[in-house]
Formats: C-alpha cells, structure tokens, sequence
C-alpha cells in the first residue's frame, strides 16, 4: 500500500468514526442539570476528529509529491492500527450499557496488553494500572465536577 493510499484509507476511517461518534454522542443523557452536559466532550472530540480528519484528506488530495506513490514492502503497524481501532469500537459500544469503571478496565488492559512485547508484558502491573485509573477518573466526576458517568449494569 502506498503512503497516498494509506492517508486515504485512514483519513476515511476516522472521518467515519468520528462522525459516528458524534452522533452518539448526541444521545447520551445528562445526567445533571448544567449547561454542558455528559454528551459535550464526546461530542468535542468527535467534532476535532472530524476536522482532522478533512484537513488530512483534502492534503493527501491535492499534495503532488512522488514519493506518496511509492509502494512500501511490509508494514506492521497497520494491523497494530486496525486492532486499536477495534478495541475502541468495543469500548465505545459497551461504554452506556457495561459502564465506565468496567469497560474502562478491559479497554486499558486490552490495550497495553496488546502493545506490550513479551519482554515488557507485565500482567500484574497492567491489571493494578487498568483498575486504578478508571476509579481515579470517576471519582474525579464524581466528587470533583460533579458529573458521575455511566454506572451500566453492575452499578459501579
């Protein structure tokens, strides 16, 4: 795959998600009653996504350098790359129903689990870190803003 044809396709992909994010974003509900509401930083960042991803785009478009259209001999990253953008959609899509706290802990896990190289792979402290930064974020919303998130099922 070329550089031209990867900008493209990744431009695309996050044009998509993040515009799939922001409409879900829309329906989150609020939760207390203020001016912004559990929905406005999805919403944000889905919007910056956007927009990052249309200027990305409209570059890749109308840039004329040769060496975009040089074809690469492997690239390993794009599976690493296509396995986070999964992992995300996993999360986001188990985020209102599972919660924060637990879908938060599998999301981190999951993810530092997959980018660890078996040298580095260290299970204990990948578990400790995925459960005591999503606590410390929620009680961040909790008790600081006071803007509590998803509970989902279990009720943590």
């Amino acid at each position: 795959m070329t550089n031209k044809q990867r900008n493209l396709l990744t431009s695309v992909l996050f044009l998509v998600f993040g515009v799939f994010m922001f409409i879900q974003s829309q329906g989150v509900k609020h939760k207390i009653a203020s001016d912004v509401g559990s929905g406005y930083v999805p919403a944000f960042i889905a919007g910056c996504l956007i927009v990052v991803s249309v200027s990305k785009l409209i570059i890749t478009l109308t840039r004329k350098d040769p060496a975009d259209n040089v074809k690469k001999q492997s690239d390993s990253s794009t599976k690493g790359g296509i396995v986070t953008i999964l992992i995300m959609l996993i999360y986001m899509l188990a985020f209102e129903p599972v919660g924060f706290i637990v879908s938060s802990i599998l999301f981190l896990f999951a993810l530092m689990n997959w980018f660890a190289n078996n040298e580095n792979r260290n299970i204990p402290l990948f578990a400790i870190i995925s459960v005591l930064l999503p606590v410390a974020v929620d009680a961040l919303f909790v008790f600081v803003i006071k803007m509590p998130l998803p509970k989902g099922i279990i009720g943590f």
